[in-house]
């Protein structure tokens, strides 16, 4: 007799060391000695900041401390994510303003050689182009329902 058991041990040994860590942990306020802020990523003088960095000390202040390495990789994760999203969007919409302006430079030239064969036309003696009669589907005799017969 055979007996499977499918444990999980990658997540219980995850949970163990979250618990261990927060165990451990204790959370010191830390002031900069060189800096007059609190904050990691607030406003420095003469330079801007980055959206990347105004991101994080939007972050900073919501959680009112200083980010944890990993909180700073979360975020930078997730602000690179839109990043990204924003530059494919922005592809895709000039491409399509791209092909949207060839069409209309088609449409354009089409229309410029349709008005200029009806002067052709018109300069030869001909009128406008004769509209053209629909085809007429002659009548058949009476055909016999089944047509193995």
């Amino acid at each position: 007799m055979k007996i499977e058991i499918d444990i999980d041990i990658e997540s219980i040994v995850k949970e163990a060391l979250k618990k261990q860590q927060s165990e451990d942990t204790v959370p010191i306020e830390t002031t900069p000695t060189n800096s007059r802020s609190k904050w990691e990523y607030g406003r420095k003088n003469g330079r801007r900041r980055t959206p990347e960095e105004m991101a994080l000390h939007d972050l900073e202040r919501e959680k009112g401390r200083r980010l944890t390495p990993e909180e700073k990789g979360e975020a930078k994760a997730v602000i690179q994510i839109d990043e990204t999203t924003e530059n494919t969007i922005k592809e895709a919409a000039i491409k399509k303003d791209r092909i949207d302006k060839l069409a209309a430079e088609g449409m354009a030239a089409a229309s410029k050689e349709l008005e200029a064969e009806n002067l052709v036309h018109s300069v030869d003696g001909l009128d406008a182009p004769k509209k053209e009669t629909e085809a007429e589907i002659p009548k058949t005799e009476d055909l016999p329902n089944s047509l193995f017969i």
